[in-house]
């Protein structure tokens, strides 16, 4: 390679000036490095092994803090406000994890020892560090738990509260207090709880496909721990789940509907077909409700005593609820649309024809979308209600032309029939055209069922229920669900006023404190 330089320095003219030669040298240098570069390359091509992996370097835990507590300042919260509620002293550092863990008897496993461990240390505060009977309390050991967490990796959470004895009377021993379990005796925390909660109700992940993706990260969590966490959080946030429900019910408008589902083993034996109700008001809050069969005590439980309106398909089952002093009931447009076109292939003259027309009502709702309700009355009484009287005079004429049973006059007498019901949104700003908005939320048990299948008890459907109702209320107001549930796990043993946990009361009352104290957080890690 040298040669190939030096023949080519030699056929050049070269100058007298020592400058002008050192530039010339510098150059071939240069030449020549690329050039047993790419031979370097091709040897390793040709000849080298395949794999590019590399050694991994061993760096010190606190060589970069920047970058390794970045991940940690959803515990240093935690650690900081469990210190201030409980008045005592919270501090995080990360730890190598042993090399031989400890193996103890029982069925539980034991932690990944790949997994870096974060240990949470509570102190009692100086002056809580005084015996009743007047000595110094001096630290005697601690209690140490430890439970996975989930914070963007896996890690092993280590929460160690301090032990405390008095040496003077060597009887009293206190002990510092640390955060609640969410779930008495768990494992998960309350980070990796949260992502269950979302990956298996916002993602419709079944705990089966769960369990697998954990074992693919070296995790041994079983679908039977995965669910029975999911049980036992669903009873812990029953009580926002109550208030959810009074408040869904105290809005003036309701939207309605309901979907299958399979429960594999019922009360009675053997599997049968239960149901997911859906009750949303104006604002987002969905509330799910879950029975074992579509009889009407479902929704009459539920809205007895509602006197708002009601949007809802043809159901006889709601009809209980729009007799006199009670609900008023708002047809579908979508449904009655839908019949239309199903009716074409056998009309498709008079099917096009009633499709286009109602298709002329949503072009004044696309108009009428973005002003307020009254405004919205004024434009549907203007425009909406001349088009439907002109389409109810042309369904009547059409109903004498068409031959009695055929589907086109299936379509003709179902608007017919409920018509008041259809007609009534025109007069009123705060109705929807449609029951769009029921059938929207309705759509993550529609596509779950395809993945979980089924639940496979009763109590399946009532943890799905309350869970679902907290996670799309949540995204329909606008606050990562994660977030949510896992600050809720911090305040919902705290908080009196359940009215503020619900999605819309903790974006209202903590959202802001929450976002802020995490900035601050992040900006003493990064310095």
């Amino acid at each position: 390679m040298a040669n190939v330089g030096r023949a080519v320095i030699e056929e050049q003219q070269l100058p007298d000036d020592v400058v002008a030669l050192r530039a010339i040298i510098t150059e071939q240098r240069e030449r020549i490095v690329h050039l047993e570069h790419n031979v370097e390359v091709y040897k390793r091509i040709a000849f080298g092994k395949s794999s590019e992996k590399r050694p991994a370097l061993e760096v010190p835990v606190d060589s970069q803090p920047s970058q390794s507590h970045l991940f940690y300042a959803e515990l240093l919260d935690e650690a900081e406000r469990t210190a201030a509620a409980k008045d005592c002293e919270g501090a995080i550092e990360p730890i190598k994890p042993p090399k031989k863990p400890k193996t103890k008897g029982g069925r539980r496993a034991k932690f990944p020892a790949h997994l870096p461990t974060i240990r949470t240390t509570y102190e009692l505060s100086a002056n809580q560090r005084t015996c009743a009977c007047g000595g110094e309390l001096h630290e005697i050991g601690e209690d140490v738990r430890r439970e996975l967490e989930r914070i963007e990796l896996n890690i092993v959470h280590e929460i160690a509260t301090k032990k405390y004895g008095c040496r003077a009377c060597t009887e009293g021993v206190v002990t510092a207090p640390g955060p609640d379990r969410p779930i008495d005796k768990g494992i998960l925390g309350k980070g990796f709880l949260a992502h269950v909660l979302t990956d298996r109700f916002g993602n419709h992940m079944p705990y089966h496909r769960l369990e697998k993706k954990y074992g693919s990260e070296g995790l041994d969590l079983s679908r039977s721990v995965l669910q029975r966490s999911m049980t036992k959080l669903g009873e812990l946030f029953e009580p926002v789940y109550d208030q959810l429900r009074k408040e869904v019910v105290d809005s003036e408008v309701i939207f309605t509907d309901d979907t299958p589902v399979t429960i594999a083993r019922s009360a009675a034996g053997g599997s049968k077909q239960g149901r997911v109700w859906i009750y949303v008001d104006r604002e987002g809050r969905h509330f799910y409700d879950f029975t074992d069969s579509r009889k009407r005590d479902g929704p009459e439980t539920i809205l007895n005593g509602f006197e708002g309106h009601i949007h809802a398909d043809a159901y006889p089952g709601y009809d209980q609820l729009y007799l006199p002093g009670g609900a008023t009931e708002v047809a579908c447009w979508a449904h009655a649309r839908r019949k239309f076109v199903d009716a074409e292939p056998s009309d498709p003259t008079i099917a096009k024809e009633a499709v286009s027309r109602i298709r002329a009502l949503y072009l004044v709702e696309k108009e009428a979308k973005d002003v307020s309700d009254a405004e919205r009355t004024t434009i549907r009484v203007e425009r909406s209600k001349p088009l439907l009287a002109e389409l109810r005079a042309w369904l009547e004429l059409k109903e004498a032309m068409v031959l009695p049973k055929s589907p086109i006059a299936g379509a003709i007498r179902y608007a017919l029939n409920q018509w008041d019901a259809l007609s009534r949104y025109a007069s009123d700003g705060r109705l929807s055209i449609d029951n769009n908005a029921a059938e929207r939320a309705l759509r993550p048990f529609a596509v779950g069922r395809k993945n979980w299948l089924f639940f496979q008890r009763d109590t399946g459907g009532k943890t799905a229920a309350v869970l679902a109702s907290l996670l799309q209320s949540a995204r329909a107001v606008g606050i990562d669900p994660r977030t949510y549930v896992r600050d809720l796990m911090l305040r919902i043993g705290e908080e009196t006023d359940v009215k503020k946990l619900t999605p819309h009361g903790w974006k209202k009352h903590f959202a802001e404190e929450v976002a802020a104290r995490r900035d601050e957080i992040l900006s003493r890690i990064l310095g």
